[in-house]
């Protein structure tokens, strides 16, 4: 009898100790309040335990101690692993689940409403999943672990084969919160609003953290005399292919450029762009391809004097030619991946016919187009690294001559020169 009672009293005492989950209703905070946890079932800091079901859902939640370790498994195969992370203060959130021999993985960060704010999907079996440099506040958030079906082929092919379920091999996952660092980025900093700022001069670093994370920089132009120009360079991230938008201060695009994957992205020669009213700011928008929780990427924007007859950006489309002089002959234009050059030769009452010749340097692979009054007349595309290419084209009187120079994206970084020469019109 004393023993029944002193179940009943312990099990009324946890009752009323215990925690109703919080919902988001009307325009309460997403991210659900909370005090610094006291559960040890996660581990605490720097300590590793294992994962334990049931954990299906956001309510039987497994908490994941900031620093600590559980080892997971996902069995069976729909199975997802649901793991409280609860923030005691404002900073940057890291989670990492560590790469299965037999198992696509996924990871989802979701906010104290079940919203996702953040996916990582990377890519197939053997690969790391995580979510770098996420901006939280003091909160409830959950990290969801999921895998995609893996199948193996066993048996001869043909007649008698059979398909088998890969092997479901167990994983760790861990977080962490640390302040931001200096000269990083501080997220959220998706648009204009929210942009870092950035100094010419100043290197800075940030992630491609999880699928579809945006960066925006906020790039001060005021104190760049008239006959400055800019280089941007942003590092190589293995497996990712930047994009960057750059716009102006009243957000029209100035340039785009891509470049493939496992490769830095430069845009040299720019000269910015200060439409009559508008603040003098940049804004630099990058993106990418897969996500990188691992690596960050540096920034770099360097101002320089252009040398005379050297190529200056935007000269990516045939809206937007760098014009030649008529009284020149070489321009000294620079390439690497993602760019295209277009080139307008000056007009000429009279009809004539234009050879364009480009050096190639030795590290690039480059091809042209003569372009006249919008179609292509002539191309030259010798295969190789430092083939010369060459065009030839009539152009009538008064008519509108671009050259257009692209690369390959296994072409590296380099110099070329273009080189104008011009004769009489073909006889008809």
């Amino acid at each position: 009898m004393r023993r029944g009672i002193a179940i009943a009293v312990t099990v009324a005492l946890c009752a009323c100790g215990s925690k109703k989950r919080q919902h988001r209703t009307g325009d309460a905070a997403p991210v659900e309040p909370i005090s610094i946890p006291t559960s040890a079932d996660g581990g605490p800091a720097g300590t590793r335990s294992d994962e334990v079901e049931p954990n299906d859902g956001d309510d039987v939640a497994m908490p994941l101690a900031l620093g600590g370790t559980i080892h997971g498994r996902i069995e069976p195969e729909n199975d997802a692993d649901y793991y409280r992370v609860d923030i005691p203060a404002a900073g940057a959130l890291a989670i990492d689940v560590s790469a299965v021999e037999n198992t696509d993985l996924t990871l989802d960060l979701l906010d104290g409403s079940g919203t996702v704010l953040a996916r990582s999907d990377r890519g197939t079996v053997k690969t790391r999943e995580g979510i770098a440099n996420f901006g939280v506040t003091a909160g409830r958030y959950t990290a969801v672990v999921r895998g995609k079906k893996v199948v193996t082929k066993t048996g001869k092919r043909g007649k008698g084969a059979s398909v088998a379920q890969a092997a479901v091999l167990p994983y760790d996952i861990t977080a962490s919160v640390l302040p931001p660092a200096a000269n990083a980025e501080r997220e959220p900093d998706d648009d204009r609003g929210t942009a870092n700022d950035l100094i010419v001069g100043d290197p800075v670093t940030g992630f491609i953290g999880w699928a579809g994370d945006t960066d925006v920089w906020k790039l001060s132009v005021e104190t760049l005399s008239a006959k400055n120009s800019l280089d941007i360079e942003i590092s190589a991230i293995e497996n990712v292919a930047f994009t960057l938008e750059l716009a102006d201060g009243v957000g029209q695009v100035i340039v785009t450029r891509k470049a493939p994957r496992d490769a830095g992205l430069t845009l040299r020669g720019l000269i910015p762009v200060l439409p009559a009213g508008a603040s003098p700011f940049h804004y630099l928008t990058i993106k990418g391809t897969p996500s990188n929780p691992e690596s960050a990427y540096t920034l770099r924007v360097l101002a320089k004097n252009p040398e005379p007859d050297t190529e200056v950006e935007p000269d990516d489309t045939l809206e937007k030619p760098m014009g030649i002089p008529a009284d020149r002959t070489v321009v000294h234009g620079q390439w690497s991946p993602g760019d295209i050059d277009c080139f307008a030769v000056a007009p000429d009452p009279a009809a004539r016919t234009i050879d364009a010749h480009i050096e190639t340097p030795s590290e690039a692979d480059l091809s042209v187009e003569l372009i006249v009054d919008g179609k292509v007349v002539s191309k030259s595309d010798q295969k190789g690294k430092g083939a010369a290419e060459k065009v030839t084209g009539a152009v009538p009187a008064n008519g509108h001559a671009i050259v257009r120079i692209r690369g390959t994206d296994a072409s590296g970084e380099g110099l070329y020169d273009l080189k104008l020469s011009e004769g009489p019109a073909a006889p008809p």
